[in-house]
């Protein structure tokens, strides 16, 4: 079941990001009076096909790409009637026009899905600063315990999410501040003393980094509801039970009372549960589930947990589409500095990820709700911009490159040698396509 989840959520992303890339392609090309022959979504065998106009549509069997065919004479000969047509016959500037429509038509969409997050309304964790290690870069800086981060460098940050990638973003400025308000209300600027790259392992989290972790609400081991037919609801477990000790081992929180679960995939525990005043004894055995333990049931939350934990992120329209702007700006800006990072050696290749981690993060994203799926769209669609505005013939970025010489030379460069280049840019993605599978069988693993 979850396996039919990833892949419909995964066709259901790819098929928009795709449509989108190539719907820039395709309505430039028709607004300069280039004739498209065909518009496909996919690659080889034809599932479904129709014709409007001088266009053929199709829809293809592998979800992984598109791409919209011109005439050209370049590929097969055009009557001389169509020749002023033909994408060949177009002056270097319209073809790059045509070329840079598509990822300009995803950096676009990202901004219309974060305009729409923001007009909606994120829901996010304020970021307090809870354990801190000795030594560490926040504990050296000034930061304690309790403090809430409220900037990076002027930039307002209201949640854990925006903190960590304004922080990411802020690491070239030289030097770094932050305003905190300490758990006494007291508010303080403090100066980061960075030390070690954080880019070289993104995965460590900004908070580790740092030498913390984020506050997190610490909740009672009460259940509030109870899953039907759950290995909670066969070892007779109800609303209000509070979880007193699990395997003779006392139970202080809804934390600990979750690590032993996932710690005990199909192993029976006992547990000592209090209900209405009473000691009950009772084994849950949790089952596994997507690789997760599970037992089938949800934590009581306190009131008034909302208004100390959480902070709702929403905005006006306009407001809206100019922070969008900013954070499609902030992410291409850290997606570049992870490319060249990994051009360098610096960041290793087990960061890159493939069809199976796009579908898997895209189910995860529907699951959690509408914002998050919008969310993870916009990211994978800035991703997909700049992979291709990458310098590697096959790619948009590729042939914008060659004209770029053409520029430059005053004539456009032979085909033999773009047939020698293009080799090469197929190598490359190959090798990369390959690199991504293995790291999605890895983390399959």
């Amino acid at each position: 079941m979850a396996f039919i989840s990833a892949l419909g959520f995964f066709l259901i992303a790819i098929g928009i990001l795709v449509t989108i890339h190539e719907l820039g392609h395709f309505l430039v090309a028709k607004k300069l009076n280039v004739k498209v022959l065909r518009f496909s979504i996919g690659f080889g065998k034809v599932l479904k096909s129709f014709k409007y106009g001088e266009t053929q549509y199709t829809l293809c069997a592998l979800p992984l790409g598109g791409f919209v065919k011109m005439l050209d004479e370049n590929e097969s000969p055009v009557d001389a009637s169509e020749k002023h047509r033909a994408f060949n016959q177009q002056n270097v500037y319209r073809r790059i026009m045509i070329v840079a429509a598509g990822p300009i038509a995803n950096f676009l969409l990202a901004i219309a899905l974060y305009t729409v997050v923001f007009v909606i309304g994120v829901n996010g964790v304020k970021p307090v600063v809870g354990a801190l290690e000795n030594p560490s870069i926040a504990q050296q800086s000034g930061i304690k315990t309790g403090d809430q981060l409220l900037s990076v460098n002027g930039v307002l940050t209201p949640t854990i999410s925006e903190f960590s990638i304004n922080f990411i973003q802020s690491l070239d400025e030289n030097p770094l501040y932050i305003n905190v308000m300490s758990s006494t209300s007291t508010l303080k600027k403090l100066e980061l003393n960075l030390s070690g790259d954080f880019l070289s392992n993104p995965e460590q989290g900004v908070d580790r980094y740092l030498g913390f972790k984020f506050a997190l609400p610490k909740f009672e081991a009460i259940i509030d509801q109870v899953v039907p037919h759950s290995p909670a609801s066969i070892a007779g477990l109800q609303t209000n039970d509070k979880i007193l000790s699990a395997n003779h081992v006392h139970i202080d929180s809804w934390h600990d009372f979750v690590g032993v679960i996932q710690s005990s995939p199909n192993k029976k525990i006992n547990l000592q549960v209090r209900r209405n005043g009473d000691v009950l004894n009772t084994i849950l055995t949790p089952k596994t589930k997507n690789g997760l333990a599970k037992a089938g049931v949800s934590v009581l939350v306190p009131t008034g947990y909302s208004n100390k934990w959480l902070v709702r992120v929403k905005k006006d329209i306009f407001e809206s589409f100019i922070a969008a702007n900013n954070k499609v700006y902030q992410l291409t800006l850290l997606n570049l500095k992870m490319i060249k990072k990994m051009i360098m050696g610096d960041t290793p290749l087990n960061q890159i990820g493939g069809p199976i981690s796009i579908a898997d993060y895209a189910s995860k994203s529907a699951q959690i709700g509408f914002v998050s799926f919008l969310s993870f769209l916009a990211l994978i669609s800035i991703g997909l911009g700049l992979l291709n505005l990458l310098p590697i013939p096959l790619l948009d970025g590729g042939h914008l490159f060659f004209y770029l010489i053409e520029i430059i030379k005053g004539s456009s460069i032979s085909q033999s040698f773009q047939q020698i280049l293009t080799k090469f840019g197929l190598f490359v993605i190959i090798s990369l396509t390959v690199v991504a599978l293995y790291n999605d069988l890895l983390r399959l693993l």
